[in-house]
């Protein structure tokens, strides 16, 4: 579950606010009640019926705050229209995207750009393929960028079994996941390393390129690379990895080969070390063409906030009727 206006959650600070307030002043009267010799007349004061009733406007209260916050969860397939481009975010889990050359560590940063250039597009079809030695969708192509982000969250260098770093697998799974005639409104954007792709690159670049697919590729890490630490599940760094010598492996960023990846496609080249990478992408997206698309299936979270907005009535009501 997320929430759509996530700040708004705040006003539930209120709440215990209103309930220290509502105890003092009933410890007040009480004290009234016993020094003024009246209190004989307040034990016939519904004192449980009183305790329900503001009970309740609380509960009203808190349920109409998280209603306003908008909660979503649950995936909904919605059929539209659209005038844009579809963009297949490519990104790369292998062991090595946990290297910390770049703060907190290659992955950290690729997410970190995924969110930014989310920010700046518009109408645009956004879809998640991750790889290593194996590819697969981890978010089809939608347009809710609050959905892409919360799958984009949900990556991590364990996501596949197979090792390796297959990017010819990926593209050809990119190249076979657009829908057909979209010509040059269908771009890919890769992040990764460059370590290690495998022979088959070149020719997933190729189809691409015949199919007017364009390829964007972006670099995350440095030329001085850094060792690959090895995760343990509860997160905490076990060690780093090692060669057959027994010597720590220094994983380092192959801008060359991305670099020849991006111009055999017609597309360009970034650094992830570069805080205008985001924007940069956005503004070279922006120049592509966009035509009108009809969607058969639009991937949205469903907005949640009829549920507590019907708490909120239902809470209001037996206030007002105690």
């Amino acid at each position: 579950m997320n929430f759509q206006y996530p700040e708004l959650l705040f006003g539930l600070a209120v709440i215990p606010v209103l309930l220290l307030v509502l105890i003092i002043r009933h410890r007040v009267v009480e004290g009234f009640f016993e020094k003024s010799g009246l209190f004989r007349v307040r034990l016939n004061v519904a004192r449980d019926r009183r305790f329900f009733k503001w009970f309740f406007l609380l509960l009203a209260l808190s349920l109409l705050i998280v209603s306003l916050a908008s909660p979503r969860y649950g995936v909904a397939l919605e059929h539209g229209k659209r005038k844009g481009r579809d963009i297949f975010l490519v990104v790369d889990v292998s062991k090595s995207m946990n290297a910390r050359d770049l703060k907190p560590s290659r992955l950290s940063v690729t997410k970190q750009m995924v969110y930014d250039l989310l920010l700046q597009l518009k109408n645009d079809r956004v879809g998640i393929i991750v790889f290593a030695g194996d590819a697969f969708i981890q978010c089809p192509l939608t347009t809710d960028y609050e959905a892409v982000a919360m799958f984009m969250d949900g990556i991590d260098t364990g996501m596949t079994s197979a090792a390796g770093t297959d990017l010819g697998r990926a593209l050809d799974l990119a190249a076979t996941s657009f829908q057909e005639n979209s010509g040059g409104y269908r771009t890919v954007i890769v992040f990764s390393d460059g370590e290690d792709f495998g022979g088959n690159v070149d020719s997933a670049v190729r189809k691409l390129k015949d199919n007017g697919v364009i390829v964007f590729t972006v670099g995350v890490g440095s030329g001085a690379g850094a060792p690959v630490p090895e995760i343990s599940p509860d997160g905490t760094v076990g060690g780093y990895k090692q060669d057959e010598n027994g010597e720590t492996v220094i994983s380092k960023l192959n801008a060359k080969a991305l670099g020849e990846i991006a111009t055999d496609s017609g597309g360009g080249f970034f650094h992830a070390s570069d805080t205008r990478t985001a924007t940069g992408l956005a503004e070279k997206l922006e120049k592509l063409s966009r035509r009108k698309l009809e969607e058969k299936g639009i991937v949205r979270l469903r907005d949640r906030y009829q549920l507590p907005l019907t708490g909120a009535v239902l809470a209001l009501a037996a206030f007002v009727l105690l």
